[in-house]
């Protein structure tokens, strides 16, 4: 479906059409956008991104559509697999990078994230720093637009947009139940996405592609 299909869907769930709706519904969508992007690590959603080290250059840009990391990884030259780099506080990275620490020099060990940037420590040359990240969702604006989860979870828009629509016209009942709706679908998301990546014996863990 594309966002004029869902907005109509939306509308007809809740049997508005009056102008003062429409006006709001782009507002709708990006708070919709928002919880689903707060809500979901799903496979569907990961982007893998590459950054070439320099040694005189600790800081890195984040993508733009940055929604998180999931794997971070330094590919050393002439080594055949890549190395996992451990997530540190901002403030345990300033102690750790200290020039005189010997667990630190000549080696990437540990990423901090910080002010839309990521910091490897210590820097190098012609290293590849590799990052799998949450990619947030593209924004649909125009009436033709789509994304993956407009593709393959439309619910989840639709009924996150009910929700929005009752909390606006302030009524409790609707927004319980379009709420519940809303969870529910992006319960569903979260379980096939681990019954896609998993499979064997049940997972003892917490699932990792619902954040509540």
């Amino acid at each position: 479906m594309n966002y004029q299909e869902i907005v109509v869907a939306a509308k007809a769930y809740c049997d508005r059409y009056d102008e003062e709706l429409a006006d709001s519904m782009s507002a709708f969508t990006r708070v919709v956008e928002a919880k689903i992007n707060n809500a979901l690590r799903t496979g569907d959603q990961s982007v893998r991104a590459q950054l070439w080290l320099r040694a005189d250059q600790e800081y890195y840009e984040l993508p733009s559509d940055w929604g998180g990391a999931r794997e971070v990884e330094i590919l050393n030259e002439g080594e055949q697999y890549g190395r996992t780099l451990t997530y540190l506080a901002p403030e345990q990275m300033n102690k750790v990078s200290r020039k005189n620490d010997s667990s630190f020099v000549g080696r990437h060990n540990y990423y901090t994230i910080i002010a839309g940037q990521i910091r490897i420590a210590p820097p190098g040359d012609d290293d590849v720093l590799e990052i799998v990240y949450y990619q947030r969702l593209p924004e649909l604006n125009n009436e033709e637009d789509t994304n993956w989860l407009t593709s393959k979870n439309p619910d989840a828009y639709i009924f996150g947009l009910c929700t929005e629509i009752a909390a606006f016209a302030k009524d409790d009942v609707q927004f319980a139940g379009y709420k519940m709706r809303f969870e529910e679908a992006l319960m569903a998301i979260t379980q096939d996405d681990q019954e896609a990546r998993w499979s064997g014996p049940a997972l003892r863990t917490q699932p990792e592609g619902l954040v509540v």
